[in-house]
């Protein structure tokens, strides 16, 4: 697997989903995190993403997942790395309050777990709350919907379970409503294409290990999966948008 992420993503970092080094980079350095500033990754899974920005920035990680396997996982590569008193994980389900005291946090990231969780206003409202005044938040949806997509494809894109697809303009609207005012927008569906394409055909190109591994009804369900996220790709159809947003200080 540490090779199909090489030649999927170009690096391996330990990353799930669409999160790539060269845009995770520019992105945590608008955090401006210090070694002195608290990070939260909400939606952390197995913990390579905040191993990395802790590495990177120094400052103090805090993971938090539904899964218990991947915070196992998470734990162990901690410890593996030497950060295992910089960071910290623990399970919980997302859609509860977050259990951190008010203002515990300078920035909390959530990288493709938006669009997995029931109420993304009442999440909002939780990391708003958890964020110290003028505290920053940066998450990406890889389900905005910009452009016409059928009910299969709908269905399929969805295979990771719960998913909710939103129109464009909802994100920031609800980040207003919620306490943030809003930074940046970027439209990252390029990286993304690319990184489903790598995947791909990574994942072909170990067909014999993976149906091994898998099963050969779990490798052609994932092929098919990638492959709808490739096609909403590159009709623009679906788009994968980061957002950047502070919390209001009054």
């Amino acid at each position: 697997m540490r090779q199909i992420r090489r030649e999927a993503y170009g690096d391996d970092i330990g990353q799930h989903s669409w999160v790539v080094k060269s845009d995770l980079e520019s992105d945590v350095a608008k955090l401006q995190l210090t070694n002195a500033c608290h990070l939260l990754d909400l939606g952390c899974g197995s913990g390579g993403v905040l191993a990395f920005v802790v590495g990177l920035t120094g400052c103090h990680g805090r993971g938090i997942d539904l899964s218990a396997p991947a915070i196992t996982a998470a734990r162990t590569r901690a410890a593996s790395l030497g950060l295992g008193e910089e960071i910290s994980f623990r399970q919980a389900d997302l859609n509860q309050p977050l259990p951190y005291p008010n203002g515990s946090f300078n920035a909390v990231i959530c990288l493709d777990v938006i669009l997995h969780l029931s109420d993304r206003f009442a999440t909002f409202l939780e990391i708003n709350r958890i964020l110290i005044p003028g505290g920053i938040f940066l998450f990406t949806d890889a389900g905005v919907i910009t452009g016409a997509v059928s009910a299969d494809e709908f269905r399929l894109r969805a295979d990771r379970g719960f998913t909710q697809f939103v129109p464009p303009g909802l994100n920031e609207r609800v980040l207003k409503d919620s306490g943030f005012e809003i930074i940046e927008v970027i439209d990252r569906t390029p990286s993304l294409l690319r990184t489903a394409k790598g995947r791909l055909d990574a994942r072909l190109a170990h067909e014999r290990e993976l149906k091994d591994m898998e099963g050969a009804t779990n490798f052609e369900r994932e092929q098919q999966y990638l492959g709808v996220v490739v096609e909403l790709s590159q009709r623009r159809a679906l788009s994968r948008m980061i957002y950047l947003a502070q919390a209001r200080t009054v």
